[in-house]
This record gives C-alpha cells, sequence and structure tokens, in this order.
C-alpha cells in the first residue's frame, strides 16, 4: 500500500526495533516477578493475620469455656476490653443464634467467607477486617457464635508502600535495560554499519573491490556472500556494457563515415542526375543495413527482458528447414556447399521466429564451409525439448572464443570479419530465440568441425510477448 500522497513514508530501524523488544521483554519479566512477588507476601500477611487471630481465639474460647452459664460472659466482657484496648486493631463479636450480638458492639457486615471458618468483615466505621468465625459451646449459649477479626489497615497500608516501591524499583530496571539495550545493539549494529560505509565506497571505477569475509560476524557471512555475487554479476554486465557500446560505436561508425564522405563527395562539385542516384543508392544500402542492426538490437534487448514468444502453434522443425534451405539455395550454389536435413521434431513455438534462428544457424555454417563439403542440419526429439544441430566441417573455432560465439558482436578470429559478413549478432539473436521458448543453445568444436545446438521447450510461464520476427 503506497503512502499518503505528501506523506514522508515511515522509515523503519532495526536497531529501535531490538531495543523496544528488549524493553517490552524486560517490562514483561519486571511485572511478571513484582506482581509474584507482591502476592507472596500478600498471601503471608494474610496468613499471619490469620495465625495471630487464631491465637487470640483459641483464648477467648478457652476462657468462654471456663462459664458455666451465659452469665458468666458478663464477668468476661472487662477481660475482652482489656485485650482489645491492648491491641487496638483486634474486634470481638458473640453473637446469638438469632444474630443479635451479645458483646462487640454493632455487628459487622460479612463481606466474604472461606473454609467455613475464616471471613472478610466490614465493620461499622468501614474499615475492612480478617478474621475467624466458630459456633460456641452450645452448654453456654446454644446456636452462637464467636468472631475474633483484625483490622486490615495497616497490612494494607504496607502492602500499598510496598507495591509502589516495587512499581518504581520495576520502570528503573526497565528503563535502565532499555538504556543498556539500546546501547549493546548499536554496538552489535557496528558491523553492519561498517559493512554498509565499505559498500558505499564501491564505485563504478573500482567494481573490483568486494565486502570482507573476514572478521566479519557469522550472522552477516550469507548476507556479504549475496551482495558480492551480486557486485560479480553487476561488474560483468558493466563490462558487458561497455564492451557493448564499444563494439555498437564500432558498428555505426563505418556506415555513417561512409554515408558522410559520400555527402561531402557529391557536395564538393556539380553532379549529374545520374551520379546522384548512385550516391542516393548507395547511402539507402548503408540506412538499410543501420536499421537491420538497430532492429536487431531492439529485438535483443526485449528478449533481455525476459519478453517470451507468442502467436505458438505446432512446428515441424524439417519443414522449416526446408524453407530457408530453399532461401539459401542461390548462396549454398554460390559458395559450392551443399545441405541435407535430417530427422524431424514437433514443437509449439512461433513458426517465424524459429525460421529466423534456422537461417542465422545456416548462414553462419554457409560462410565456416570449405568449397565442396556438407552442411547438415539434424532434427531430434528429447526430454529436453525439440532439438536443432547444425553441423559444418569448417576449421574449429578456438576453446577460448568457443563460450562468446553467442555473446554480441563477437566474431572469432584475431580480428573482425569485414561488415560484409555481418554485424556479429546472428548467434546471439538464436540463443534469445531460444531462450524465448524455455530452452537454450550450445556448441562444440573440434578438428572434425563445429556443432551448433538449439533445444525448444517452450514458454515455462507466462510473460509478455513478442509476437513479431
Amino acid at each position: 500500500m503506497n503512502p499518503p500522497v505528501g506523506r514522508r513514508p515511515r522509515v523503519r530501524s532495526m536497531q529501535a526495533r531490538l531495543t523496544l523488544l528488549l524493553g517490552a521483554i524486560a517490562l514483561l519479566v519486571s511485572s511478571l516477578a513484582g506482581a509474584t512477588l507482591f502476592w507472596a507476601l500478600k498471601r503471608e500477611v494474610e496468613r499471619q493475620e490469620i495465625t495471630e487471630v487464631s491465637g487470640k481465639l483459641e483464648l477467648i474460647d478457652h476462657l468462654i469455656d471456663m462459664q458455666n452459664s451465659a452469665s458468666g460472659l458478663t464477668d468476661l466482657a472487662a477481660t475482652f476490653d482489656e485485650m482489645r484496648a491492648g491491641q487496638a486493631q483486634l474486634s470481638i463479636w458473640i453473637q446469638d443464634a438469632q444474630g443479635k450480638v451479645v458483646y462487640g458492639g454493632a455487628a459487622p457486615e460479612t463481606l466474604e467467607t472461606a473454609d467455613g471458618r475464616q471471613v472478610v468483615l466490614q465493620a461499622p466505621d468501614g474499615g475492612r477486617m480478617r478474621g475467624l468465625r466458630v459456633a460456641m459451646n452450645d452448654r453456654i449459649l446454644p446456636g452462637a457464635h464467636l468472631t475474633v477479626a483484625v483490622s486490615t489497615r495497616t497490612s494494607s497500608q504496607f502492602l500499598y508502600a510496598y507495591g509502589t516501591a516495587l512499581l518504581l524499583i520495576c520502570a528503573l530496571w526497565v528503563g535502565a535495560t532499555v538504556v543498556l539495550a539500546a546501547w549493546a545493539v548499536r554496538r552489535s549494529m557496528a558491523p553492519a554499519r561498517r559493512l554498509s560505509e565499505q559498500a558505499a565506497g564501491i564505485q563504478p571505477d573500482n567494481l573490483a573491490l568486494r565486502l570482507p569475509l573476514e572478521d566479519t560476524d557469522r550472522e552477516l557471512h550469507e548476507l556479504v556472500r549475496s551482495f558480492n555475487r551480486t557486485l560479480d554479476r553487476l561488474q560483468s554486465a558493466y563490462q558487458q556494457m561497455e564492451g557493448f557500446n564499444a563494439d555498437v560505436a564500432h558498428e555505426l561508425r563505418t556506415p555513417l563515415a561512409t554515408l558522410i564522405n559520400g555527402a561531402q563527395v557529391m557536395l564538393s562539385s556539380p553532379r549529374d542526375a545520374a551520379e546522384l542516384r548512385d550516391a542516393l543508392e548507395s547511402n539507402l544500402e548503408e540506412l538499410e543495413d543501420l536499421k537491420t542492426l538497430v532492429n536487431d538490437m531492439l529485438f535483443l534487448a526485449r528478449a533481455d527482458r525476459g519478453e517470451r514468444a507468442a502467436d505458438l502453434s505446432p512446428v515441424s522443425l524439417a519443414a522449416e528447414a526446408r524453407r530457408v534451405a530453399e532461401y539459401y539455395e542461390a548462396t549454398l550454389e554460390e559458395h559450392g556447399v551443399r545441405l541435407r536435413n535430417e530427422g524431424d521434431a514437433t514443437v509449439a513455438a512461433n513458426p517465424g521466429l524459429v525460421r529466423r534462428a534456422l537461417a542465422n544457424l545456416i548462414s553462419n555454417a554457409i560462410k565456416a564451409t570449405p568449397r565442396g563439403e556438407e552442411i547438415v542440419l539434424a532434427c531430434s526429439m528429447s526430454d529436453a525439448g525439440a532439438r536443432v544441430e547444425v553441423r559444418n566441417p569448417g576449421a574449429p573455432i578456438p576453446p577460448a572464443d568457443l563460450p562468446r560465439i553467442f555473446d554480441r558482436f563477437f566474431r572469432a578470429g584475431p580480428a573482425r570479419a569485414p561488415r560484409s559478413e555481418g554485424h556479429g549478432l546472428g548467434l546471439a539473436i538464436v540463443r534469445a530465440i531460444a531462450r524465448m521458448h524455455g530452452g537454450d543453445v550450445d556448441a562444440a568444436s573440434d578438428a572434425g568441425g563445429t556443432v551448433i545446438g538449439i533445444t525448444l521447450r517452450g514458454p515455462a510461464s507466462p510473460a509478455p510477448n513478442i509476437t513479431k520476427t
């Protein structure tokens, strides 16, 4: 999704993301640890409150059991008052079977009950209390209940102070973790920044430089290797582009010079109509040659973009070879060589592109075959697809040149061939046509001659199509 117009896209930061992630982990861990500590302390405080109440309850219950009748409770009231006076947080209630308070003042409201004995109460003044409630001896007061509780105000204040301190400590710890994490992440990202600086120093004039694997963290090795492989491809493409530019300049220089010189000669003195016509015809031939060169270059450029062959139909390679052979019949006779077709194969392909590839292969073979020899064009089917091989008994191609014969403007030999023998794009076009059909090309050469093969498999996936040949 594209960002709104006028709004700068948000720049992602690995350093910030890792710092925030470590901070979030620290926050989560500190929260869990703090909550666990607070819960454990709260349980311990509650246990101590119940233990304290339990001791008072046993004492009070024992004093009550020592009485012979309910009237004795009146005598114990003073004792209970002294106990409450000595411990202000302590409260005692005795309620009869009807819930009427026999001792202790206004009855508290029961908020929670647990284990049948433990109770959480709310005193008339609004304060909370925790205590125990047990049934009294029926001999003294049938159906009555004794409730002993202590106020939770002090423990609540203690827990609040402890929780506040715990939150402050956790906040300080998380803050310190974030600061230290930011420092650690920045330090850990230093190798990546160093590689970035080294990569920024690679310019077109020093494409041979590569990022070093030495002293580089293991996690960055694959990135460095991938980047160096990309630089290898970039350097190769840049060198090919430089060579291509030089080759184009060389190919265009001669016809342009011919056109300019011819025009200057014609303009140097008055000419009759016949001379002007001859000059225009000569210029037209040069321009047609330039047009062919430009069209071939455009075709290769489109093929390099991954365009696929379109208008596919079943094509008999033998039938197309015979059609091309008929076209080159006069050329074959002129060079004194023969062309023999062998086998057949049918493939879904663009007929015009197939004829163009066969024409380039036969044209090259005619130029390389000595007079009186025979060219063999063999068609066959294999698991890889439909295959055409053109064999000529000419001089072998040097091993150093063989891998480059499909490059643009390449001509085998110590020097360029005459322009009348072509621009050196024929086999490059053959390879482009093979790849448009999902195939490839290959070549082999020895003392017995040269074999150039093309395999057609058909397009492997949808892509922009080339329909014109």
